[in-house]
């Protein structure tokens, strides 16, 4: 699995609010669409994952051994800090197992999202044309 692939599956689990990964993204820097909810914390992870398994692009391979050996640290300074609001503790748990739950599953291509039409003219019945004068 590559390293953007298996922050599309986290997307997936977690929800596009807390990881909005860009499909299209080139690199690190273009990596996400915005800022989602606990910005910083992702942010950390996400490069503690890139670094560990030395990756040098975002279409470089990851393992779970090494992905996981990332974020531990920083789920247990997260369950551990005096100040963690429990949104932030359940955001790490939740990364954490959705982590666990992308490697123990096969990678599933995502599915191509069909563009909405933009819209449509629709003709008014002659009646109420002519009660609307």
């Amino acid at each position: 699995m590559t390293f953007l692939q298996l922050l599309q599956s986290l997307e997936d689990r977690l929800g596009h609010i807390h990881l909005p990964v860009r499909p299209q993204a080139t690199g690190l820097q273009d990596l996400f669409e915005g800022c989602g909810l606990h910005h910083e914390l992702t942010v950390a992870l996400v490069r503690a994952i890139y670094t560990e398994n030395h990756c040098r692009h975002i279409k470089d391979g990851v393992v779970a051994e090494a992905s996981l050996k990332a974020v531990t640290p920083i789920h247990a300074a997260v369950a551990h800090a005096e100040r963690t609001d429990i949104d932030t503790y359940r955001f790490s748990e939740g990364f954490l197992a959705a982590l666990q739950s992308a490697f123990e599953q096969k990678p599933h291509p995502r599915p191509v999202r069909p563009q909405a039409p933009r819209g449509q003219v629709v003709p008014f019945p002659t009646l109420r044309r002519r009660a609307h004068r």
